[in-house]
């Protein structure tokens, strides 16, 4: 039900509602401030009248492909479809009775949105404002256009210049009874131009406020010390016309122009009600006032933001969308310098294999060696330098798009306004240029059409080397024996993996061709279906420990006694029980399933992690939610594959549904050699783990360390210093200490945000963030009392039921299970739980792909997830709109 907002209301629904510039005036008015009699159209009624005109697929469709470049047609497109749809009766009748608590006269009508006249950003002159309205068809019109101005060009270029996307770009409208000034303007309560916090400046011309706003007026400035009142000081401005209350401009008396158009007493009248308001917010103010008859009103008051320093020194954007799944929180200094050295190593080998020449492989060198990012102990993706990674790939504005798809990031790129920073390399010529992108092309279609040969060549080769290292002993052995084996296995299998990286290009080039074949051939098809035809990927070797662990409950349930000590002995000490009940055969099959994947586990490839081989506890606590809950029917349910069917049957015609499943069939094939290849990564990092913990223990046996863990507080290059003659002894102790000391640093400080951009040193940017904060950003607490949730859907299906907010797969004790990020260490406990809901992640990541082949009803990239939900909340969960109700 929509209603106006007024000072009536609750706190709770101006938050919710009226944008910022909406709750300056309520908590104004709230504070003894005087302003003019107001009531505001909430967002919820813009939402309500997008929702009754079919506003918001039109909006989407244009936005989806918005740059720099199109930016005043797509703007000129969707404000004209805002302003021809008709009002809705109901929002007519509204603002109809609203009206009535203002009086009689005519209205100010401006704009507030929720991100507008923020503490970081000010929206300032990005919506449009109408003073001097009057009549009810009018003041409709002029809400409409208010309406309109969320989607004119310079808004939508001021929320792509600050990468805010548009996801949020909603308005709330406030009528305000026109004061009939004869003086108006502005006060600062810092000085913007100095930035000194102890000086008021003032601004002020005759009549409204617009001839200051919109540059007509040479104001008067006047310049305040805010401690005593004193007046540091004054110039007269021309004033030589004033805006009237219908627009209207006339001239000012020329005795007038020459004096100063404030009193002495109006001046500490604005600057007590300044000061008062500064308090009040706590924080430097930008105020707007009028006089009327020597009568002080407030308008309106927004955190001052304009004087902040410009950025300077290159930019970078660091994001760790994606990354997360595999490397979350604090991630040690041996993990992040050997994925680093891996990454770099690796890209490398695929950039020459599609013949780069040597020379541009030189250039590139500078960003191989640097995709990822080390922030206050912490894994990023530098994402320029991801951008010109996919450069080298044919067609990369597409693989740019998927890009974003992939690793499921928020905000998409300008490419045209970065189209210099993303150039993997350079070239002496034209025409040496194309002959680079033509062999590179012809090369990557290679590799791209003998994909699965190139897969089971691969997969063949890596379990040789796999078997082999794998089944030494490294326990037994000096630390010098282990670090050559360690250099043998890298040095192998980084020769075949170069080409493996092509994976990513063969999910996403297919994709994308499949997303717009959706889109030009089934332009009314719901949104989930782009993700949804993807499914039924038959044989994926990832799947196997999610399969395996059910198989495991069911030969647990055959035995009650079985059933009643994994139940209800504690996870580490489940193996001695079992064995004192006699149950070895049952072990046995705990040892294989180990054996097997005890490298896929919880926080896989941080090597710091101990894996179920180190820690097979973990295992008994998944077993007890198995058992507790039961395996769910694995696979999409057969109604939802026959709609899907019938859908894509009724809007494809023969020839289309050929080429259709063609396409489908090379995004299916690649995700499931990518998964493939992603389990040998998982038993690639698990081998290395273990040399590195049998390194680790040696020197602690020989006091090289003081214990063996201590070895993942060492850099890569500082580990192989130690054998190759580059580290002193004497360093290595006080290294450890410190890195200990930072690592616990690292934990106590405001974690940074998942996206961010850098100018200039990364260094110093990080050295200004703040050092400490009580919360952590994943759980930092939320603002919004909203009932729905809404996310990416993955795989289909509806659900009620209970909630249950986990950190790690061993926490979940049956239900829905929400988390922040998953990696595939979670897979195990899907087939048992009722639903998958995740803050972070993106359809294509693993646990997306498993889930929906196990039929779990899935959402992911739900903003603020894990803020919203509390366990043992009871929600509905719909896995086709990805959306979540909050029942209770």
């Amino acid at each position: 039900m929509i209603a106006p907002l007024t000072p009536a209301n609750r706190l709770e629904d101006i938050e919710r509602f009226a944008g910022n510039k909406g709750k300056s005036l309520y908590l104004l008015g709230n504070n003894g401030v005087p302003v003019p009699a107001w009531i505001i159209l909430g967002t919820d009624v813009f939402q309500y009248y997008r929702e009754a005109a079919g506003l918001d697929k039109v909006i989407e469709a244009l936005l989806e492909n918005f740059n720099a470049d199109n930016a005043g047609d797509i703007a000129a497109q969707i404000q004209n479809a805002v302003l021809s749809a008709p009002l809705p009766e109901t929002v007519s009748a509204l603002i109809k009775e609203a009206l009535t608590s203002l009086g009689q006269g005519p209205v100010a009508i401006r704009s507030s949105g929720k991100e507008e006249d923020s503490k970081d950003f000010s929206f300032a002159g990005q919506f449009d404002t109408y003073l001097g309205i009057e009549g009810l068809d009018d003041i409709l019109l002029h809400v409409q256009k208010c309406w309109a101005s969320v989607y004119s060009e310079r808004s939508l270029m001021y929320r792509h210049r600050h990468n805010l996307g548009f996801a949020h770009a909603d308005i709330a409208v406030i009528l305000q009874r026109l004061v009939m000034a004869d003086r108006s303007g502005v006060v600062f309560t810092v000085n913007p131009a100095s930035g000194n916090a102890n000086e008021l400046v003032i601004s002020a011309v005759y009549g409204l406020g617009e001839g200051l706003v919109s540059g007509l007026v040479d104001a008067d400035t006047v310049v305040v010390d805010k401690r005593n009142g004193a007046l540091i000081s004054q110039v007269i401005g021309e004033k030589a016309q004033q805006v009237g209350p219908n627009g209207n401009i006339s001239d000012v008396p020329p005795e007038a122009q020459q004096q100063l158009s404030l009193s002495s007493e109006n001046i500490q009248a604005i600057c007590a009600s300044a000061r008062q308001i500064e308090q009040n917010f706590k924080a430097p103010q930008d105020i707007e006032w009028c006089l009327q008859e020597g009568r002080l009103w407030i308008l309106q008051a927004r955190p001052v933001t304009a004087f902040k320093e410009e950025p300077k020194g290159d930019f970078q954007i660091w994001d760790n969308s994606n990354i997360i799944e595999n490397y979350p929180g604090i991630v040690s200094p041996l993990t992040f310098t050997f994925t680093q050295n891996l990454y770099s190593t690796v890209f490398r080998e695929y950039c020459r294999l599609l013949r780069i020449p040597e020379k541009q492989l030189k250039e590139m060198d500078g960003f191989l060696g640097a995709v990822l990012g080390y922030m206050n102990g912490r894994a990023y993706y530098n994402l320029l330098h991801w951008y010109k990674l996919v450069g080298t790939s044919p067609f990369y504005n597409l693989g740019h798009k998927m890009l974003e798809v992939q690793m499921g990031l928020d905000e998409s790129l300008d490419l045209v306004a970065c189209e210099e920073k993303i150039q993997p390399y350079h070239a002496d010529s034209r025409l040496e240029y194309l002959w680079i992108r033509a062999l590179s092309g012809a090369m990557f279609f290679w590799y791209f059409f003998t994909l699965k040969k190139q897969v089971r060549k691969f997969r063949a080769a890596f379990y040789k080397l796999y078997e082999t290292f794998n089944a030494i002993d490294y326990s037994e052995l000096p630390a010098d024996r282990i670090y050559a084996h360690s250099k043998q296995f890298e040095q192998a299998i980084i020769a075949r993996w170069g080409i493996m990286i092509s994976l990513e290009s063969s999910i996403g080039l297919p994709y994308g061709l499949l997303r717009l074949l959706i889109r030009r051939w089934l332009p009314d098809a719901p949104d989930w279906l782009e993700v949804a035809v993807i499914g039924g990927i038959h044989d994926m070797e990832s799947m196997e420990p999610a399969l395996k662990m059910a198989e495991l409950a069911g030969h647990a349930r055959q035995n009650p006694e079985w059933e009643r000590i994994i139940s209800q002995t504690p996870a580490k000490q489940c193996s001695q029980a079992l064995a004192a009940a006699g149950a070895d055969a049952f072990l046995a099959r705990i040892d294989a399933y180990i054996a097997a994947y005890g490298y896929r586990s919880n926080n896989e490839l941080k090597l710091e992690e101990p894996d179920l081989r180190e820690e097979p506890g973990v295992l008994f606590d998944m077993l007890k939610v198995a058992l507790a809950t039961g395996a769910k029917e694995q696979g999409v349910p057969a109604a939802y594959e026959r709609d899907l069917k019938a859908l894509l049957d009724k809007g494809l015609n023969p020839v289309q549904r050929v080429l259709f499943n063609i396409v489908l069939r090379k995004v299916q094939s690649a995700i499931q050699a990518r998964e493939t290849v992603r389990f040998c990564r998982s038993r690639t990092f698990g081998v290395f783990r273990n040399m590195y913990r049998a390194i680790g223990n040696d020197f602690a046996r020989h006091g090289v360390f003081e214990d063996g863990r201590d070895i993942f507080y060492l850099r890569l290059e500082e580990l192989k210093g130690c054998f190759e003659g580059m580290v002193s002894a004497r360093e290595i102790k006080p290294l450890i200490v410190q890195r200990k000391a930072d690592m616990d640093a690292y934990r106590a400080m405001k974690a940074l945000p998942p996206r961010f951009v850098t100018f200039g040193s990364v260094l110093g940017w990080l050295q200004r963030w703040p050092a400490t904060d009580g919360q952590q950003h994943e759980s930092a607490a939320a603002d919004d009392d909203s009932r729905e949730l809404r996310g990416t859907a993955c795989s289909p299906g509806f659900v009620e039921g209970h909630v249950q907010i986990v950190q790690e797969p061993g926490e979940f004790k049956g239900g829905i299970l929400a988390t922040y990020r998953t990696d595939p260490g979670w897979v195990a406990v899907f087939p048992f739980a009722e639903a998958l809901l995740v803050e972070r992640g993106s359809p294509l990541t693993h646990a997306a792909i498993v889930a929906r082949e196990v039929g779990l009803p899935t959402i992911v990239q739900i903003p603020k997830l894990t803020q919203m939900l509390k366990s043992g909340m009871r929600v509905r969960v719909n896995g086709q709109s990805g959306t979540v109700t909050i029942l209770d």
